[in-house]
């Protein structure tokens, strides 16, 4: 990359910024709590969809869209069985949840794994997996 490209482009990456810091305002952003039955609700609803083979893409399409970031579900990996443990917890505006699936991968051998999600209801719905 020459030197007018790299200019061009931090150039660039900086009007992006001054752009959103003009649209956001200076003062903090106050995101409302989600709700934490409706965010429950949302998990069993996706994790229905997830098991009858629909797709990430499909979910974002649909009104309201549903915003997931789940890799295994990204890779086609399918859902057989899922149970939430415990209950939802706040964390932040979202409500985190302790999630154990069952799944086969593509050579046909199960695993069970537990993973947490942040799950919101409010700006949008958004679905999460917790990385770490």
């Amino acid at each position: 990359m020459s030197h007018a490209d790299s200019c061009r482009k931090t150039l660039m990456v900086f009007s992006l910024l001054l752009c959103c810091l003009l649209a956001v305002g200076c003062g903090p952003a106050k995101v409302p709590p989600s709700d934490s039955q409706q965010a429950l609700t949302l998990v069993e609803k996706l994790m229905g969809q997830w098991k009858s083979g629909a797709t990430v893409e499909e979910l974002a399409k649909m009104t309201p869209p549903t915003y997931v970031s789940e890799d295994l579900w990204k890779k086609g990996v399918k859902l057989t069985d899922y149970k939430v443990v415990g209950e939802g917890e706040m964390l932040g505006p979202n409500v985190r949840f302790k999630i154990s699936l069952k799944y086969s991968g593509k050579n046909g051998t199960f695993t069970e794994r537990s993973f947490h999600y942040l799950v919101t209801t409010t700006p949008a719905l958004t679905f999460f997996r917790e990385e770490g």
